[in-house]
């Protein structure tokens, strides 16, 4: 039979435009060009893995179902060749002449306006993955045979500039066969490596088996598409080891599958260990986006936020194009149901894992507490879901034991307003802190936050079901004492001659001095006025700030305590004793020491010497 002459054709304006930006204006991450064509090639094998079941009168229907890359380093040509479905020549005109899609032009406009980093979102966005070859690629021909039995092969050939051309050749076998001729500066694609490393970056899952220069390339099975009921968790464990490039198994995993509102698969999991946590490095995203098993963008942040980055999986849609820009993302309403549902599985997995068993959700508690903390400050939409998830040390538990805000609600019922907590850099000084003692007292639990972030997701929770959280220095925890009627005149009058006397000293070092209704053993506390920020958030502001000044505290003291009768005695005795005063300046600089806020050390020291001496000079 007599081959048809060539035939040669204009391309379409939009097609023209295209490559020239294509050609002349985008040089970074031109990779891209190579995952476009294996998803092309994944398309056609899927179309006539279809055609298969359904039409027995097809060419070459027992042809294997595979994709192959050869190198040509003579003739400086890249070869992508499939067995798919294969195209007639008008299907050619209208696949690789056209792109038959609406809004073109301004899909055009923002890729001609767009900066050289986002111009590589939009390739492909209107069905043009294709042309991203001219990247690479100085001349492409493209020879296929269709599906449809007795089907002519045909050969399509352009060098990206205004016209293609067609013609009948030879090809034995259904499919398609695309030959790049590389630019002179594209010779690392002829690299076997780096064909490798881009399909295993990009195209890792694909059901379809891909041999560079007749090696199979080592993909995995895209276990996500299939049925929950047909996997074990050796299947799970085995994909995650092979996700992440690790031998360790994760803590939890969780596989999705939706087809309303949005049909999408997923799997996610929770390592057992984190890298953040043992302070290395800052974990990027761990959720790669994908398109028919074509990576998508990897780690995105716009479905599965930032603080969880230490969630590891993949997402999966077939109603997402695969070239869909970031900006589009961010403002795709099927994008934002999937995020909303993963999300709300991710937290309903995390959950069910802390009621149910409280030894592993320890141990992912350990590793990625920070990361939920840092949740409750960014994603308001889930904060009340991320505060169920939150641990504390408290006053009614071990060093080592932990309460949630659940619990802690449960325990003080529904006669306390309130949700009490003590700031402090450790247990150990926490359990010192003077406020704790009308809270032992009258029985009442309280939140030890010893974590610098904890008080940051105080300030931004607010409250938890209805409570308030509440500082334990600023809380009206009163203990019931003799009443004031019940000492003499002279007693109360000692007392009120003693806090004038310590207003004097202490001057504008301090808001006020009274008598406290909390203390029982200490002879003094200070005290936070109107819900300030406690002294540990200070000092971090203090960090950010050197010339930050700590705000006044109210100086408590307890008129049952030993020194403080003292005190009382010798001002009734002396009132201008240099020794008493010596004493109440030292009292203070004993509280501003062990909050950490004092300023004037080197008055202290010299101070307590002198005290020492007195003390010394009394001892027979």
């Amino acid at each position: 039979m007599e081959r048809e002459k060539l035939e040669k054709f204009e391309f379409e304006s939009e097609v023209k435009q295209l490559l020239h930006i294509l050609v002349y204006s985008l040089y970074k991450n031109k990779e891209i060009f190579l995952r476009e064509l294996i998803s092309n090639a994944v398309d056609a094998l899927n179309k006539i893995k279809f055609e298969i079941l359904i039409n027995k009168d097809i060419e070459d229907k027992d042809e294997a179902l595979r994709i192959d890359i050869s190198l040509n380093r003579t003739q400086n040509k890249l070869i992508i060749e499939d067995t798919g479905i294969g195209m007639t020549r008008d299907e050619l005109i209208k696949n690789l002449g056209t792109i038959a899609h609406s809004g073109t032009s301004n899909f055009l406009k923002k890729l001609s306006e767009s900066k050289e980093e986002e111009k590589i979102d939009f390739i492909g966005k209107f069905g043009v993955g294709f042309y991203s070859s001219f990247m690479v690629a100085k001349e492409i021909h493209v020879y296929t045979k269709s599906f449809k039995k007795g089907s002519k092969a045909f050969l399509w050939r352009s060098k990206g500039d205004a016209d293609y051309t067609i013609e009948e050749t030879i090809k034995k076998i259904r499919g398609t066969r695309i030959e790049l001729l590389l630019k002179k500066d594209e010779k690392e694609f002829l690299e076997k490596f780096t064909i490798k490393h881009t399909i295993l970056k990009h195209s890792k899952f694909i059901p379809f088996p891909i041999y560079v220069e007749k090696d199979k390339i080592e993909t995995s099975e895209a276990i996500w598409t299939q049925p929950k009921s047909t996997l074990k968790k050796e299947d799970y464990y085995g994909f995650y080891k092979f996700l992440g490039n690790t031998q360790e198994e994760p803590e939890t995993y969780i596989h999705l599958s939706s087809d309303a509102p949005v049909q999408f698969n997923a799997i996610f999991f929770v390592p057992k260990t984190s890298f953040e946590s043992a302070g290395f490095f800052k974990t990027e995203p761990g959720v790669d986006l994908y398109s028919k098993k074509i990576l998508i963008q990897k780690g995105c942040k716009d479905i599965i936020p930032e603080y969880l980055r230490f969630v590891k999986g993949v997402i999966d849609s077939e109603d997402i194009p695969i070239n869909i820009s970031r900006e589009t993302i961010q403002n795709n309403i099927k994008i934002d149901k999937i995020k909303k549902h993963s999300l709300k599985k991710i937290f309903q997995q995390l959950t069910k894992i802390k009621e149910k068993d409280r030894e592993k959700y320890l141990n992912i508690w350990k590793n990625f507490a920070k990361n939920l903390k840092e949740g409750i400050a960014y994603d308001f939409e889930n904060r009340e879901k991320i505060s169920d998830l939150l641990l504390f040390h408290s006053s009614k538990k071990s060093k080592k034991d932990f309460i949630d805000l659940k619990e802690y609600l449960d325990r003080a019922g529904e006669k306390q307003k309130e949700i009490f907590y003590v700031t402090g850099l450790d247990i150990e000084s926490i359990e010192k802190n003077p406020a704790l003692e009308a809270f032992r007292k009258k029985d009442i639990e309280v939140l030890y936050l010893n974590d610098p972030l904890d008080e940051i997701v105080i300030d931004h929770l607010r409250e938890y079901k209805g409570k308030i959280f509440k500082m334990a220095e600023s809380a009206d925890i009163k203990i019931d004492k003799e009443k004031d009627g019940g000492k003499d005149e002279n007693y109360l009058k000692d007392n009120e001659n003693l806090i004038l006397y310590l207003k004097t000293i202490y001057g504008e070092r301090i808001a006020d001095v009274k008598i406290s209704k909390r203390l029982v053993d200490s002879p003094c506390i200070l005290s936070h006025p109107n819900d300030g920020p406690s002294v540990q958030m200070e000092k971090i502001m203090k960090m950010v700030n050197k010339d930050y000044k700590f705000s006044k505290k109210i100086f408590e003291i307890n008129p049952e305590n030993k020194l403080i009768k003292n005190m009382v005695r010798i001002h009734k005795a002396t009132p201008d004793s240099p020794e008493l005063k010596a004493i109440s300046l030292q009292l203070l600089d004993n509280m501003m020491l062990r909050e950490g806020i004092i300023d004037n050390i080197d008055t202290i020291i010299p101070r307590i010497q002198d005290i020492m001496l007195q003390a010394c000079k009394n001892i027979k």
